[in-house]
């Protein structure tokens, strides 16, 4: 009976820490996102309907891959797609104001969440592990926002230019806010997580679920898979399938690398031990 009171007593103290750790991590996304809320105009302006511009970096950068190359101009004429944009919806407005706001908090917390969820899982891992503490932090803090920054200044300028000026029928294009606010929010958070994948590659291939030879001998059906993630996180259209599928593409080769170093390395450890004893 004692033995069991200790463990009950033991899972409620882990339930309370992580509890605790939630408690933070919430209170960080509402610090941020009170921010946010704070300089609401300029993240309007200069983040949210930036890439809807033709005077948005990615298009200069592409007018300038293509008088570089021969092409010449790409985007010849200006345009300003958030002018557009309508709302149907009598909420429409302060609902996607609230989400746009929410998500961009969490996007700004990412690197303290993860700190917390390190401090959870840190107590049940090796000394050697809890060495690489603050590189498993910034890898995973990098390949986020990475993926963030992706979507954000290739995914939604090239997307939304190309599906908002595509009109074979000739009958013109109307978007409303909510609309291009869920896309918006969507490829953010999905391409975020999807940048992941080395690191997920990383811990599976630690802990002996995954190896090297395995996503070697599934490549062909990783490809399959990565073109359903595609079409699921992108708006159905081959132009964003093919704008996603290949950087996840170079990050699943990426992460091949990645198992087949710490495969090695796991290796290389169990034949020193052998050799020691």
């Amino acid at each position: 009976m004692a033995a069991s009171g200790k463990t009950d007593m033991s899972f409620l103290a882990h339930i309370g820490e992580l509890r605790g750790h939630l408690i933070r991590s919430v209170i960080a996304v509402v610090i941020t996102s009170l921010v946010v809320a704070f300089f609401w105009d300029e993240f309007v302006e200069y983040i949210i309907m930036a890439p809807l511009k033709s005077t948005f970096p990615t298009f200069d950068w592409f007018n300038a891959f293509g008088q570089l190359t021969g092409f010449g101009v790409i985007y010849k004429e200006a345009f300003d797609i958030s002018k557009d944009l309508t709302n149907l919806n009598p909420s429409g407005q302060i609902t996607s104001q609230f989400f746009a706001v929410i998500v961009c908090g969490v996007i700004l917390a990412i690197p303290y969440i993860i700190y917390e969820l390190w401090k959870f899982i840190r107590p049940a891992l090796k000394e050697t592990e809890r060495k690489y503490a603050g590189a498993t932090i910034c890898a995973v803090s990098f390949f986020f926002i990475l993926g963030v920054l992706f979507s954000y200044f290739l995914l939604i300028p090239l997307c939304t230019q190309f599906l908002f000026t595509y009109d074979p029928f000739k009958v013109g294009n109307t978007w409303t806010l909510p609309s291009y606010i869920d896309l918006f929010v969507q490829l953010l958070l999905s391409m975020g997580l999807m940048f992941l994948l080395p690191v997920f590659v990383y811990f599976l291939t630690s802990i002996g679920i995954l190896t090297p030879m395995f996503l070697k001998t599934y490549r062909k059906h990783a490809f399959i898979v990565v073109l359903v993630i595609a079409a699921a996180i992108t708006p159905n259209d081959l132009y964003s399938m093919i704008l996603v599928t290949i950087p996840l593409w170079i990050l699943y080769e990426f992460s091949i690398l990645v198992s087949n170093r710490v495969y090695n390395n796991q290796l290389n450890s169990q034949s020193n031990e052998i050799v020691k004893k």
